[in-house]
């Protein structure tokens, strides 16, 4: 029932996201990682998904990574597990 639920809200978050990217003023980055926060652990293929994204885009791999060093403790854990293998700085 949980996992469930944390789906449910990750997907509204990033719907949510997807939709406030798109306005001047972008807040829906914030909306987006925080719905991954949400299904990163309860959705493996949204894992795979996110470290494939990762790996094609570098502009979206730096911001995972900028949210990753931000993030307290717990959450820093749950977006550790998409990071690709090595970084091309």
């Amino acid at each position: 029932m949980i996992r469930i639920l944390c789906r449910l809200v990750g997907s509204a978050f990033c719907f949510i996201g997807i939709i406030g990217m798109l306005t001047p003023i972008p807040f829906g980055l914030i909306f987006f990682v925080i719905g991954l926060l949400f299904l990163i652990p309860t959705t493996p293929s949204v894992a795979r998904l996110v470290r494939s994204a990762r790996g094609r885009s570098g502009l979206f791999d730096r911001v995972m990574h900028t949210a990753t060093r931000a993030a307290p403790a717990p959450y820093r854990r749950v977006l550790r597990r998409t990071e690709i293998d090595s970084f091309d700085w």
